[in-house]
């Protein structure tokens, strides 16, 4: 199951010059099936974890490769990800802006919980 947070104010972000207008992490574990034959129910471990950041700038957007060192100390979630994709959004009466995606290149230096 995956966890989703917005990080807010108390978030540090590296490797952006844009302004940022929101920041939203989701961490999900992937499932491994150790159902043993014979069984009568399926069995589940937890295997790797894997964060994602969704970045909105309203300016120029970092490219994709680049690398951004994210800091959050409320929920623990510091790293280095790297942008793996910048999709433009172009509302008609609004301000045109950039959701940033990236993902988790290093393992987290403490325990991520929301």
């Amino acid at each position: 199951m995956a966890t989703s947070f917005t990080l807010g104010q108390a978030a540090t972000i590296t490797g952006i010059t844009a302004p940022i207008r929101n920041v939203t992490a989701t961490v999900e574990g992937s499932q491994i099936d150790v159902t043993v034959r014979g069984n009568t129910s399926r069995q589940f471990k937890s295997g790797f974890k894997e964060a994602t950041i969704e970045i909105e700038v309203l300016d120029t957007p970092p490219s994709v490769g680049a690398n951004l060192t994210i800091s959050h100390s409320n929920s623990g979630l510091s790293g280095t990800f790297v942008v793996t994709n910048v999709t433009t959004n172009q509302p008609l009466d609004d301000v045109v802006s950039y959701n940033v995606t990236c993902k988790m290149k290093t393992a987290p230096s403490a325990p991520v919980t929301p």
